[in-house]
């Protein structure tokens, strides 16, 4: 197989934080606290610990919360004034920032509710990134032939999602360019645990036993 070695290539990641939170009761699911720190912290952290210094963050409803964390983390903002439960919006409106904020950066997106998610998650896939074969222009952990978060994204193939009309984002095109795409296999459940249901909160629970986790308590 013909691999390209991209060492040190630039990569900057955005989170996908403008959810309603329906499920849950209509929460901002980053603010969630597990032993004192907001989810959105934990992700923050564990993004620059492995590397990724550029972060920016697509925050729709819960702007009054969900902005102080960012302020908080020195993370850039970018506002979601549309229908905020679209996924495929807000990495619409991810990858056009990226494109005139970011010039010639890939792009990792990841959805803001990955509550076991940690740098030697991340890790692996930058490898795994940097070792992609050349004709690789995105990257998806597949575990137990469930796709996950973080996806990876090269400058062209965000050039391509960007260039798609409405409403076409990343899954659509990945579905168009399954010959682009590296669906990396892989056994970690940080990378298809999210918060979406009251039962995904109890899971987490019985998971992180003897953590406290909690809502923030409201002003």
């Amino acid at each position: 197989m013909n691999l390209t070695v991209h060492p040190g290539a630039p990569v900057a990641a955005t989170l996908l934080a403008a959810g309603l939170g329906r499920r849950l009761g209509g929460v901002p699911k980053p603010a969630l606290l597990i032993d004192g720190e907001s989810l959105f912290e934990r992700l923050v952290r564990a993004l620059r610990q492995s590397g990724i210094q550029s972060i920016s963050v697509v925050i729709g409803p819960y702007a009054d919360t969900l902005l102080a964390l960012a302020r908080r983390c020195d993370v850039q903002v970018i506002r979601h004034s549309g229908p905020a439960d679209e996924l495929a919006a807000s990495q619409r409106l991810a990858v056009h920032e990226h494109l005139r904020q970011q010039p010639g950066t890939d792009l990792m997106l990841l959805v803001a509710d990955l509550p076991l998610l940690a740098a030697d998650d991340i890790r692996p896939l930058l490898r795994a990134w940097a070792q992609r074969p050349a004709h690789t222009q995105a990257q998806v952990p597949v575990v137990g032939g469930v796709r996950g978060h973080p996806v990876l994204l090269s400058w062209q193939a965000v050039q391509a999602v960007a260039g798609q009309p409405w409403p076409h984002a990343v899954k659509a095109w990945m579905l168009a360019n399954t010959g682009s795409t590296q669906w990396l296999q892989a056994d970690r459940d940080a990378y298809v645990t999210d918060l979406d249901t009251p039962e995904d909160l109890q899971a987490l629970r019985s998971r992180l036993a003897g953590a406290s986790i909690a809502w923030p308590k409201q002003p």
